[in-house]
């Protein structure tokens, strides 16, 4: 007599929910009046998942920087890595001209340095201002600016996490999260040439 085995009742795999956030992030001490204006009036946006599922545990020998799209991409040999959700320069349409115009700056650059104890918890700095940016900025009598770079989020405002894509809010530099900033740190070494898009 053949003995029925029943099969355990399984339960169905639910994919996890990712909420959307409700509330703007608090600013910090080191953010302008205008940076603290713009933060709270955001509205949540629809969080999506990464572009590319794969992991920038290789390393990068480019970035490419589409401003419009608000992506920052990873490559090695010409194969994409893994994309990131970015935030930019308080005024994002067009290049970087002078120094406080809070514009992320156009061009084909370099990673040249980094900072491990940042004021936004690590940061890959960008080679801008170039020479022609210079040239550029003295012809209208003003200073090109500087300091750009890739960074994290102000120092304890890490839980802010995808809140800080409700807007543009930086001085002109390109803004992931504490947890996307760690995987660049390792994933770009210093020396990579990195292309901003419009």
């Amino acid at each position: 007599m053949a003995v029925k085995v029943e099969k355990p009742a399984t339960t169905p795999k639910v994919p996890a929910v990712v909420e959307k956030p409700t509330q703007p992030p608090t600013p910090s001490a080191d953010h302008t009046a205008e940076q603290t204006a713009l933060l709270e009036t955001l509205t949540p946006p629809e969080i999506k998942p990464p572009l590319l599922p794969r992991s920038a545990a290789g390393m990068a020998d480019r970035v490419l920087v589409e401003k419009k799209a608000h992506r920052l991409t990873l490559f090695r040999h010409n194969v994409p890595l893994k994309s990131y959700a970015i935030a930019l320069g308080q005024q994002p349409e067009g290049p970087k001209r002078f120094a406080g115009d809070n514009k992320t700056p156009e061009g084909r650059y370099v990673i040249d340095s980094r900072k491990k104890n940042s004021a936004y918890h690590r940061s890959l700095h960008i080679s801008y201002p170039r020479p022609e940016d210079v040239a550029f900025a003295a012809e209208h009598k003003r200073s090109a600016g500087g300091d750009i770079m890739i960074h994290g989020l102000p120092n304890g405002r890490g839980f802010w996490g995808a809140r800080h894509l409700l807007r543009d809010w930086t001085a002109g530099c390109i803004a992931v999260t504490d947890a996307e900033i760690e995987e660049l740190w390792r994933a770009i070494p210093d020396g990579t040439p990195i292309e901003i898009r419009p």
